[in-house]
C-alpha cells in the first residue's frame, strides 16, 4: 500500500523593495550626467524656450530638461554619452 504524505507548505520569501541609503553603490542616472550642459544644437529645447514670445511653452515652463546617463552605474563621474529628457521639476 502506498501512503501519501501531504506536501510541506512552501515558505513565502518576501523580498524587500526598499533601498537603503547604504545599498546604493554608484551615482544615480541623474548624478552621473549632472555636469552636462544644454548645447546650442538642442533644437527642441530652444524651440520650446522661445515659444510664446520668449516666455516658453507649457513643457518648458513645467518640466525640467535633464541629462540622463544610460550606462549608470558604470559611469562613476561624467557620463560620456548622456541622453536628454523632459521630467518633473524637483
Amino acid at each position: 500500500s502506498s501512503s501519501t504524505h501531504p506536501r510541506a507548505p512552501r515558505e513565502k520569501h518576501e523580498m524587500s523593495t526598499e533601498i537603503e541609503e547604504d545599498d546604493v553603490i554608484g551615482p544615480t542616472i541623474w548624478e552621473a550626467a549632472a555636469e552636462e550642459e544644454i548645447q546650442e544644437n538642442f533644437w527642441e529645447y530652444h524651440c520650446r524656450k522661445n515659444r510664446n514670445e520668449g516666455k516658453g511653452d507649457a513643457v518648458f515652463n513645467n518640466l525640467a530638461y535633464l541629462p540622463v546617463c544610460n550606462c549608470a552605474p558604470v559611469c562613476r563621474k561624467g557620463c560620456r554619452n548622456p541622453y536628454w529628457m523632459w521630467t518633473k521639476k524637483k
